[in-house]
């Protein structure tokens, strides 16, 4: 006769409970009515002008999609229009900590009145001067998020919340002998929100400066990719960086931000975004990722794998949390695969890959430094 084990109630409870909350990869990310989800896969299939395909010249592909995209986000139009602009930099505080490295306080000035701060720390123990990797850290919704990233702490509470996360990701840098620049993102940073009376954009300053910019021929993405440029071209020239080793990471929106600025310019050599990549859609319709990084048109040119063929064949490490509410792992693996597939085609297998950390929408440090490291190697 078997013997029956009893179950206690509260563990049964508890079971119960997780199945129903735990986020399931088997059911669909969303759902919408029959005839909405309909409306929505015919209209966001887009053209994709510039879908990759391996039959084509790889160089050749690049360099139209490439010239498309800058011109489909407005980078183009800003690029005309600023022409004459010569960024100026200004230099703040600068301070050691804990003698390890030095934290300096910078401003510059990407166009006439956007002065966007950004920190620059570097390693104190180089007593050769010799050139070192250069981190470039934007980062997402976090109005304070360039002293997050720089462990420049505003008080304690801040403090305990940034490294629990492990968020302070450029003093990391700058602690692993590298040099790190931990810029203000435009529209996210309290240094460059634009402003929304009355809340005509739903209180929420980065959806007003997608509207501001819509109606102006440019998109938040153009700024923020044109801020990081201006921030490159001045770094290019510091006499500690070596510019055969520029790494950019940042999460979630500073993930976007750093997929379509290693997309654009080659002068990553390195990018990690964080918690962001991923298509523009999941298989239902959904849109990922916040207004102020839709770029409208995107279909009629390609999706996020277009994006990772931009990067390629240069050093790629897509990081996602597991339980990340914000992304699909179906539809992150998806096009993962896809670009992984291409990495492969071109005889560069090992310089892309996929992890999953075992969290949330945040940095994973411990799978990050090793891909960088070997990547910079």
């Amino acid at each position: 006769m078997k013997k029956v084990i009893k179950v206690p109630t509260i563990l049964i409870a508890f079971l119960l409970l997780c199945s129903i909350t735990a986020p399931s990869q088997d059911n669909p990310f969303v759902s919408y009515p029959e005839n909405i989800s309909i409306y929505l896969k015919r209209i966001q299939k887009g053209d994709q002008k510039y879908q990759y395909s391996k039959d084509k010249d790889f160089k050749d592909w690049q360099n139209e999609a490439r010239s498309a995209l800058i011109k489909l986000i407005g980078l183009k139009k800003m690029s005309s229009e600023l022409k004459d602009h010569e960024p100026s930099v200004q230099m703040g505080k600068k301070e050691e900590v804990g003698g390890k490295f030095t934290r300096t306080l910078y401003m510059i000035e990407t166009e006439p009145g956007i002065n966007v701060p950004f920190y620059l720390l570097v390693p104190s123990n180089n007593i050769a001067n010799q050139k070192l990797p250069l981190v470039i850290c934007p980062h997402g919704h976090d109005t304070v998020g360039l002293h997050s990233y720089s462990g420049a702490y505003l008080n304690k509470d801040h403090r305990e919340k940034i490294i629990a996360r492990e968020g302070n990701i450029a003093e990391q840098a700058a602690l692993r002998g590298m040099i790190a620049i931990a810029p203000a993102t435009r529209g996210l940073a309290n240094e460059l929100i634009v402003p929304d009376p009355k809340g005509r954009h739903g209180n929420r300053p980065c959806r007003a400066q997608f509207m501001h910019c819509l109606i102006s021929g440019r998109t938040p993405t153009a700024e923020r990719v044109w801020d990081m440029q201006r921030i490159i071209d001045w770094a290019w020239d510091h006499p500690l960086v070596d510019q055969k080793k520029i790494v950019m990471t940042g999460n979630s929106g500073g993930g976007v931000l750093t997929s379509y600025t290693a997309a654009i310019d080659d002068r990553i050599s390195v990018a990690v975004p964080s918690c962001s990549f991923t298509s523009v859609t999941s298989s239902e319709g959904f849109i990922f990722h916040c207004d102020c990084c839709a770029i409208p048109g995107i279909r009629d040119w390609g999706d996020w794998t277009e994006l990772g063929a931009l990067i390629a064949p240069r050093d790629l490490l897509i990081v996602h949390g597991v339980s990340d509410g914000l992304h699909h792992k179906e539809d992150v693996e998806n096009t993962a695969s896809e670009i992984r597939d291409i990495y492969l085609g071109l005889g560069f297998r090992n310089r892309m890959k996929m992890k999953w950390g075992n969290s949330g929408h945040q940095f994973y440090p411990k799978i990050m430094w090793p891909f960088i490291g070997k990547a910079l190697q």
